[in-house]
């Protein structure tokens, strides 16, 4: 990785959000579209606004939506890059390559909360398949059931970073690979240090309150994370 580390604030629902993570330092921002599970998800018209001149690259975080739906959002939004939170079909990611050369693709991959038994084998494979059908960057992110419902993303919750570290030296990625899942201002020094990824991906460590963030928490988040 570089010598300073990316973020990418997510879950950002208002163009003032957007704004704020652009003026503190932000790489990115992300807006989860029409994602059920996500209390912080938009549709593709309410999303609209923060992707028209954006003031630093927007990122359209989806779960499983259908590839005609895509189109659109890709059309109406045209995003920077689109984030899949599911484990996106190989054969899509390739197509979407050939038909939108420009469109950055992101996947994330989840990992269980920390404690929690991984089979790393599986995981070093479903890095390597990501790469090699054109996934752009990597998100090693972390899965949790809350209140019963399983999340992808946008948890509070870390993962293993030893692992993480683990599978990220042995999978000889390509790629970049980013750090989400529980990261907030107190511990991002830490999962830098620990894990050394090329950006860090977060959302709730940065909030007041679901879907609006504590411009304190944000300024001190990407501070930290820029000279860790």
């Amino acid at each position: 990785m570089g010598t300073k580390c990316g973020v990418k604030i997510c879950g950002t629902t208002s163009v003032d959000d957007a704004r704020l993570a652009a003026e503190h330092g932000a790489d990115y921002f992300g807006v989860v579209v029409e994602v059920d599970f996500s209390p912080r998800s938009l549709t593709v018209d309410e999303a609209r606004p923060l992707f028209t001149d954006p003031p630093i690259p927007g990122v359209a975080l989806v779960f499983n939506m259908v590839p005609e739906r895509l189109q659109e959002l890709i059309a109406t939004l045209q995003p920077a890059a689109v984030q899949f939170l599911n484990l996106e079909a190989l054969d899509h990611i390739r197509e979407l390559k050939k038909i939108y050369p420009d469109l950055q693709i992101w996947q994330s991959i989840h990992l269980p909360e920390a404690g929690q038994d991984v089979d790393l084998e599986r995981f070093k494979k479903t890095v390597q398949d990501y790469v090699d059908a054109g996934a752009d960057l990597l998100i090693f992110d972390t899965v949790a059931v809350l209140g019963g419902v399983t999340k992808f993303g946008g948890t509070g919750r870390v993962s293993d970073w030893d692992l993480v570290k683990q599978l990220i030296d042995q999978s000889g990625s390509r790629v970049p690979i980013w750090l989400a899942g529980g990261i907030n201002p107190d511990n991002v020094a830490e999962a830098i240090q620990a894990v050394q990824p090329d950006g860090v991906d977060l959302c709730s460590g940065v909030e007041a309150s679901p879907g609006i963030k504590d411009p304190d928490k944000v300024r001190l988040l990407i501070e930290r994370a820029k000279t860790a």
